[in-house]
């Protein structure tokens, strides 16, 4: 499956994963802190619910996706809500992010949508993304997903776009560099899209603390 797939989604789907932001995401902003102030990061931002969300809290947010279909619908939507986002169509294999340029970057469900070497290329670039002090919020799908198993039970529709299935505590290891504020394995079902179905997930929130300025 394509961009174009995921298009066709979209299309049809006006608000396919809904329009409320990750309340884990939510949660753990709420939890430490986080000031909505400084550039924000996306990737695989979808129609763009974290993106919005993040920022209506005063972030000057970027959001990329593969899909044009949901880039232009995070666009209309930031116009409509006057929100400091801008969108693009990136390709997450090839994008580069400037380093120590973002104080919140988000992934959610989207490096588990590159092969194992290209997400590790991305976990990197992310870290050295973030300004001292900042965030990232990060979450996978896991080995023990419905849609890595075979007869697995009822795995989600858009299961065949994860290209690695991480297993445990790879997440935790993959962003070793950052000071691990939470860190989550879960088995949970999911009633947001389509069926229900359940996920194995595997979810992290961290800070850059190693660059903080002197």
């Amino acid at each position: 499956m394509g961009a174009a797939d995921f298009d066709g989604y979209y299309r049809n789907n006006g608000s396919f994963y809904g329009d409320k932001p990750s309340p884990f995401l939510v949660h753990y902003l709420e939890k430490y802190g986080v000031k909505g102030t400084g550039p924000g990061l996306d990737l695989g931002c979808g129609q763009g619910r974290n993106a919005l969300y993040l920022a209506s809290c005063g972030f000057s947010m970027c959001g990329v996706d593969e899909s044009s279909e949901a880039v232009e619908r995070l666009s209309a939507q930031a116009g409509e809500r006057r929100l400091d986002v801008s969108a693009k169509v990136v390709n997450l294999a090839n994008l580069e992010i400037e380093p120590r340029r973002y104080q919140v970057i988000v992934a959610n469900t989207s490096l588990d949508h590159l092969d194992e070497a290209s997400g590790h290329r991305l976990a990197q670039a992310m870290m050295d993304g973030l300004v001292p002090g900042g965030y990232l919020f990060v979450s996978v799908f896991m080995v023990n997903d419905p849609g890595c198993i075979v007869d697995g039970g009822q795995a989600s529709e858009t299961a065949a776009y994860v290209r690695h299935y991480y297993r445990p505590d790879e997440l935790r290891q993959q962003f070793s560099s950052l000071a691990l504020l939470a860190y989550q394995e879960e088995y949970a079902l999911d009633v947001g899209h389509g069926l229900p179905h359940y996920h194995g997930i595997a979810r992290l929130f961290g800070r850059n603390d190693q660059l903080r300025a002197v």
